[in-house]
């Protein structure tokens, strides 16, 4: 089985130093847009992190060859929220483990008057770029 990973933006919204309240991860495909409401219609200031991948944590069918010190816990949340053309809407959201549930009941209150299915929690990783890097210089000469 092979480990599917998600290009994924580790960045902060303004806040106090360091919070990890202020942490985000977001799929590198919808970053700019996402930065770009942050930006213009919340107000907020996003300082990109580092650029890596996010990949799931595939208990017995998942060996990552990272030290534990190098991978970040991160959460996929997976919903659908309905749409006002009967098509339920998919979506993804990712967030530091630690944070995970608050995250998840501050998102879901923004569909109070119509809620969201939880489709699922899966459980993961952000591997930070130059852990990746590693791993790929050691594989080749093994």
């Amino acid at each position: 089985m092979s480990v599917s990973k998600v290009p994924m933006v580790r960045c902060r919204l303004d806040g106090p130093e360091g919070a990890v309240e202020s942490l985000r991860y977001i799929p590198l495909a919808e970053f700019e847009l996402w930065r770009y409401l942050m930006e213009t219609r919340h107000g907020r200031q996003v300082v990109v992190e580092e650029v890596s991948v996010w990949v799931a944590e595939e208990s017995g069918t998942w060996n990552s060859g990272f030290a534990d010190e190098e991978l970040q816990p991160v959460v996929r949340l997976r919903l659908e929220r309905p749409s006002r053309y009967g098509v339920p809407i998919p979506m993804e959201r990712y967030y530091p483990a630690e944070t995970y549930p608050q995250a998840q009941e501050a998102l879901l209150s923004h569909f109070e008057e119509e809620p969201c299915r939880v489709l699922g929690a899966t459980p993961g990783y952000f591997v930070p770029a130059g852990a990746v890097g590693r791993r790929k210089q050691a594989a080749r000469f093994a």
